[in-house]
C-alpha cells in the first residue's frame, strides 16, 4: 500500500514538474511573438519621462518588456530579475 501511494505521488510530481516547464516554454514563445500571455498573475506599468516599462508575472517568471526612449528591449526570466532603472552608457 505503501509503495503504490509513494509511486502515484511520484508520477503526480513528475507530471506537474513537466507541465509546469511547458507553461514556460509556450510564455516565452508567445512573449517573444508579442502575443498575450495565457496566465498573469499581476501586471505593472512603471511610466519614466522617455516612455514605459511593462511588467507581468507568472507562475515562478516574469517578462519585461521595455517601451522607452533610452531602451527598447525585452526581458523574460525568474522571478528574482530586476527592471533596469538607469539609462545605458551611451544615453548619459
Amino acid at each position: 500500500m505503501k509503495r503504490t501511494i509513494g509511486l502515484i505521488f511520484k508520477v503526480i510530481l513528475v507530471t506537474l514538474v513537466v507541465l509546469w516547464i511547458s507553461l514556460i516554454t509556450i510564455e516565452y514563445i508567445r512573449f517573444q511573438n508579442d502575443e498575450p500571455m495565457l496566465i498573469k498573475i499581476s501586471e505593472k506599468t512603471l511610466s519614466y519621462d522617455d516612455g514605459h516599462v511593462y511588467v507581468y508575472y507568472g507562475l515562478g517568471y516574469k517578462a519585461i518588456s521595455y517601451e522607452r526612449n533610452s531602451i527598447y528591449a525585452k526581458q523574460f526570466g525568474h522571478m528574482f530579475i530586476k527592471v533596469k532603472e538607469e539609462l545605458p552608457e551611451k544615453y548619459k
